[in-house]
């Protein structure tokens, strides 16, 4: 945990987000329209607000760890508390996790990502690769290339080139009953195929492609059970968490 200073918050914590980038007040207006400028307009606005608000919302849990404020939920840890979390914030572990991430690297990181002109609009998950990308790389061009590159060229530079994965770049885009590889769909069962078979198959195709879609490379683990891999789950939420 970082520690802590004994600085006031309105002191350390703000402006959280650049002064020039306040969260919008902006209409959904545009969803009724039938003029194509008007609409691109109005998605364009709609989320930089929703980018803007995520960045909050990341600053925020990583402000629940820096000032231990989980103590005021009766838990002794950051850990205990995220224990707690899926259902106080209705989100994931995996999500959370991922907030903090982004909120505690921004947070680090911010004189430096503004002087580099760090936009959070389609940026932030970037960031979760940033530490990442300034332990192989030196720190100039890492700010600089985390303005100018895209999320998947960037995590490609991030690794550098003892790291970077050989599978190639793909789209994929995964519904409750499709898993969409560059357009084509891989969830093709044959129509005998027990019911039970295509739901398991399915599932643990989608959590494969789910961390595929991040950029990440999944790995198998073999357990030898239910509680086994119960508690790999939670050893890996724990590294996580970090």
């Amino acid at each position: 945990m970082s520690t802590i200073e004994n600085i006031p918050l309105t002191e350390k914590y703000a402006p959280y987000i650049r002064q020039d980038r306040p969260i919008p007040d902006y209409s959904l207006d545009f969803i009724s329209s039938e003029d194509l400028e008007e609409i691109e307009d109005g998605i364009r606005e709609t989320l930089r607000g929703v980018d803007t608000a995520n960045l909050a919302i990341a600053i925020a849990i990583a402000k629940i760890d820096q000032l231990a404020l989980y103590a005021q939920s009766g838990c002794k840890s950051y850990l205990e508390y995220l224990d707690t979390a899926e259902d106080r914030l209705n989100m994931s572990r995996q999500t959370i996790s991922d907030y903090k991430r982004i909120g505690e690297t921004y947070l680090q990181y911010k004189s430096k990502l503004q002087e580099a002109g760090f936009q959070e609009e389609g940026n932030l998950h970037k960031l979760r690769y940033l530490r990442l990308a300034l332990s192989n790389h030196r720190a100039s061009d890492v700010f600089k290339r985390i303005v100018s590159l895209s999320f998947r060229k960037f995590l490609d530079y991030a690794r550098g080139p003892s790291e970077r994965s050989d599978i190639p770049n793909l789209e994929i885009k995964i519904t409750s009953q499709k898993i969409m590889i560059d357009g084509i769909n891989i969830l093709n069962f044959d129509p005998e195929l027990d019911i039970h078979v295509k739901e398991e198959l399915g599932g643990y195709l989608k959590q494969i492609y789910k961390i595929r879609a991040t950029g990440n490379v999944p790995h198998i683990i073999n357990v030898y059970d239910d509680d086994e891999a119960r508690a790999v789950e939670r050893y890996l939420s724990r590294h996580r968490s970090k």
